[in-house]
């Protein structure tokens, strides 16, 4: 298992709260893309003038990660480590620059390329979105 980009995986519930086990022993991910979004008051937006009022509320963190050329056991346990409705990850965070682990909920996943002559899929992907969000 690598260290990069994210070292656990662990079930949580809604309030991110642990239910279950971590775990560590995934493959590495081929790729890892971090995105970072503001989460503003329903009121927030431009004014007549044009001038935006943003009234950010927090900042949610989303990871998109994939996997290549995972066999059938291998892509099974990636898929069912993140199948949780929501999740603890520790992960390293592109804006803190150091380890942190987050409440996220999952995103949608993906298994593609089934390659029958080598059992492997060709691609693994899934998203995950940051449930509570961090304070502005």
């Amino acid at each position: 298992m690598s260290a990069l980009p994210r070292r656990s995986v662990r079930p949580a519930d809604a309030n991110g709260n642990p239910i279950g086990p971590a775990i560590t022993d995934l493959p590495a991910a081929s790729s890892c893309n971090w995105t970072k979004s503001d989460l503003s008051d329903p009121d927030a937006g431009r004014t007549i003038s044009g001038r935006m009022l943003k009234k950010r509320r927090g900042k949610a963190d989303k990871l998109e990660l994939q996997w290549n050329g995972l066999t059938r056991a291998q892509a099974a346990a990636v898929l069912q480590a993140f199948d949780s409705e929501y999740l603890l990850v520790e992960y390293l965070d592109a804006r803190a620059g150091q380890w942190v682990t987050k409440h996220f909920y999952g995103g949608d996943m993906q298994a593609k390329g089934w390659l029958p002559h080598i059992e492997t899929w060709e691609v693994i992907s899934l998203n995950i979105i940051q449930a509570t969000p961090d304070p502005p």
